[in-house]
């Protein structure tokens, strides 16, 4: 009897060890999942601008955990993966990620600019949790560190 309690002790620490580690593995992994759409949606973005030869804006909300996607100063709204233009990072995929803060040089603090011909306005920083999102100005190409 006492071997068996033993054994089912053990067995729920290891059980709890495993789980604390899933879910320090699963923020990692939701946090790469944002930059993953944020990076694209840039690209994207740039791309547009240059197709269409029109100003592509990306707004980005820290208190609502959300970025909105603009063509001149009317919301895209079949923009991919977005609800009428707006991307919510604030969901039940991503929940432990944040925008903790946006640095973006131009005209706000917080919007991104494609120019007519894909070139970025301004660049700046957009952070993340632990990760940070550069984007060059002039060239629109991001980095991440």
């Amino acid at each position: 009897m006492i071997e068996l309690i033993i054994v089912m002790l053990l067995l729920g620490i290891f059980t709890a060890i495993a789980m604390t580690r899933t879910d320090m593995g699963l923020s990692t992994i939701r946090e790469q999942i944002a930059i993953d759409q944020i990076t694209s949606d840039i690209d994207l973005a740039r791309s547009m601008a240059f197709a269409k030869r029109e100003s592509i804006t990306i707004v980005f909300n820290i208190q609502d955990e959300s970025y909105t996607v603009y063509e001149g100063t009317t919301v895209i709204s079949d923009f991919p993966n977005s609800d009428n233009g707006t991307i919510q990072l604030d969901n039940s995929m991503l929940k432990d990620v944040d925008i903790e803060s946006v640095a973006l040089s131009g005209s706000g603090n917080n919007e991104l600019q494609f120019l007519p011909l894909g070139d970025v306005q301004d660049g700046g920083s957009i952070f993340l949790n632990t990760r940070e999102i550069e984007i060059k100005p002039i060239t629109g190409k991001w980095t991440v560190k």
